[in-house]
């Protein structure tokens, strides 16, 4: 299987907290992603997607967000939102870890969840898995 090229991809990160998104962007430097975006909230995070120059490859979002939340977001997103990003890889990262939340995310399609706080090495499997998944589709959800 080849190998991922951490160092290629722009990743976007959604989290209203801001010491979250600067973790976050500091663990992804460590894994060796060069490109990150950063939004607070889902609302945010579409329009960091209509105006981004190159293509966003994996979103990492969280749950609990005002204004749009992740649930909402993810909806959206494969609803064609943006049609783009209708099939956009999104790994989940939540405080959250109750049955119920990872159904709901699981049923909106996203490639995995990851609960918070994270380590380098459990958020680059998940990331190395959720890339390598097959791409979804979005009319299933």
């Amino acid at each position: 299987m080849a190998e991922i090229d951490f160092a290629s991809l722009h990743v976007l990160v959604i989290d209203d907290e801001s010491f979250m998104r600067s973790l976050l962007e500091r663990i992804l430097d460590d894994i060796g992603v060069r490109q990150v975006s950063t939004s607070e909230n889902g609302s945010r995070a579409f329009e960091v997607l209509k105006s981004s120059r190159s293509k966003i490859d994996l979103i990492l979002c969280d749950l609990e967000m005002p204004e749009m939340n992740g649930f909402e977001f993810v909806e959206k997103l494969r609803a064609g939102e943006d049609e783009r990003y209708r099939d956009a890889p999104v790994l989940i990262l939540t405080g959250r870890s109750d049955e119920d939340s990872v159904h709901d995310a699981l049923d909106l399609g996203i490639q995995g969840y990851v609960v918070k706080p994270t380590s380098r090495t459990v958020l680059e499997k998940r990331m190395e898995k959720a890339l390598r998944a097959p791409p979804i589709d979005p009319d299933r959800t």
